[in-house]
């Protein structure tokens, strides 16, 4: 299978991801921002590689990496710019969970029984996330004070996000385009080996294997993003060998091209 994606599949595929990083550097620069803060997207886009090489080797260890080289940039305290991380989760979560509510409601019918309870749960992701990101500065600053003095910094940056009404939706539509183009690799590589999918499909296996996002408990999701892309395929009759294939060959390449830019981003940043 490896050999049948043959070059065009991989520049395909590297021309996604790139893309998609860009997208993740807009991400982050736009709510620092927002927030008072001048960041280069050069620099935001050079950090995301150092962060997924990290999150490779120990789940969440790129955090602290990504926290650190932004500090090394920018003069921003601690607690003002991990606080930042729990509004992008959220609205991560909200874009994720839009696409697969689309998702859902395209394949109601292909996916039988599973089709209710996949869309209930997407909705909730979308809800639920839409709703903390907006509200959640009030709920934090009427608990008890000590409770309110240990959150305040959290609680700033989600008033100070939400003051700007234009930012969280356009924050949560960058999110879908990243969303869509780091799931769209594995649409390209199932399409290289052969299996057709349309793109209605397309969309309901990278909204589940997507989903692994929200729980990252390994190394770069490592299992976890491979089971989802082999179970969102089954919900749609494509052989779990063929899925695991096209799931492996899209991990090989990530890690390839992760340790590939690791070192070079390093340089760029701390210029030595």
């Amino acid at each position: 299978m490896f050999h049948v994606v043959g070059i065009a599949g991989a520049i395909g595929w590297l021309g996604l991801t790139l893309f998609a990083r860009a997208v993740l550097a807009e991400i982050v620069v736009l709510p620092m921002a927002a927030l008072g803060f001048a960041f280069r997207r050069r620099d935001a886009f050079w950090i995301g590689w150092i962060r997924t090489f990290s999150n490779q080797i120990l789940p969440m260890s790129g955090m602290a990496l990504f926290v650190q080289e932004i500090r090394r940039k920018v003069s921003i305290s601690w607690s003002a710019l991990v606080a930042l991380s729990s509004p992008q989760f959220l609205l991560a979560a909200a874009g994720l969970g839009a696409i697969g509510v689309v998702a859902s409601v395209l394949n109601f019918n292909a996916l039988a029984q599973a089709g209710l309870p996949i869309l209930t749960a997407f909705v909730a992701v979308t809800v639920g996330s839409v709703a903390v990101a907006t509200g959640a500065a009030r709920l934090m600053e009427s608990m008890p004070g000590f409770i309110a003095s240990r959150i305040r910094d959290v609680a700033t940056s989600f008033r100070r996000l939400a003051e700007h009404p234009h930012l969280v939706p356009q924050l949560i539509a960058w999110h879908c385009v990243a969303i869509l183009a780091h799931g769209g690799r594995v649409w390209l590589l199932f399409s290289a080996v052969g299996i057709s999918l349309d793109w209605r499909e397309a969309l309901l296996v990278m909204a589940v294997a997507e989903s692994t996002m929200l729980l990252q408990i390994t190394p770069g999701g490592l299992g976890l993003r491979e089971g989802a892309v082999v179970g969102g395929a089954a919900l749609l009759g494509i052989p779990a060998e063929a899925a695991a294939g096209v799931a492996l060959i899209d991990r090989l390449f990530m890690i390839g091209l992760t340790t590939l830019l690791a070192g070079p981003a390093f340089f760029l940043i701390r210029g030595r």
